[in-house]
């Protein structure tokens, strides 16, 4: 087996392992959004990553690929209320946190004009700095915003994964008696 080939299995294992565990409850339409342009990018990134020939890419599109996201991202932030969505930053940080709609609307108008700093910030180290610079740069960016997705981790799925361990034991507890 390929790394491409095991690198796809394991990406279509984790898409149905999420679609088996979704949340029963309809989508919001911002939700929808937001996985597809994170499903667009996840296979974008996948493509040049796995199958695309040595060099395919170019190298001015692989400094500009955070920026897109980050201001992608942003623009699903600032239109998403404007069209009668609720605030994206709700499905992101998750509803577990108690906050006004007022409150709501100024962290999402936050997380916006962080991301699209982000982004600009992305081009201007990018552009006037090492790519060593740049590299690093990059990484910690994405290690901030794993740490955004961990914390909707620890107030949400932590709770979710405790339950099937439960449901688990409790069965295998029936099964060995």
């Amino acid at each position: 087996m390929t790394p491409a080939l095991l690198a796809t299995i394991a990406a279509a294992a984790a898409i149905l392992l999420a679609w088996l565990w979704r949340p029963r409850a309809r989508l919001a339409p911002v939700a929808r959004t937001l996985l597809v342009v994170y499903a667009l990018l996840g296979g974008w990134a996948l493509w040049f990553g796995l199958y695309a020939a040595p060099g395919q890419e170019p190298a001015e599109l692989l400094l500009w690929k955070p920026t897109i996201m980050y201001w992608l991202l942003a623009v699903i932030l600032f239109v998403a209320p404007s069209l009668g969505s609720d605030y994206p930053v709700k499905i992101v940080l998750g509803s577990y946190f108690l906050f006004s709609s007022r409150e709501w609307r100024w962290i999402n108008v936050g997380f916006a004009v962080l991301l699209t700093i982000l982004g600009a910030w992305n081009l201007l180290v990018a552009f006037n700095a090492s790519h060593d610079d740049w590299e690093g740069f990059k990484w910690s960016c994405m290690a901030n915003v794993v740490a955004v997705f961990l914390l909707r981790l620890s107030f949400v799925w932590l709770e979710v994964v405790a339950r099937v361990f439960k449901y688990l034991y409790g069965r295998a507890k029936i099964y060995f008696s």
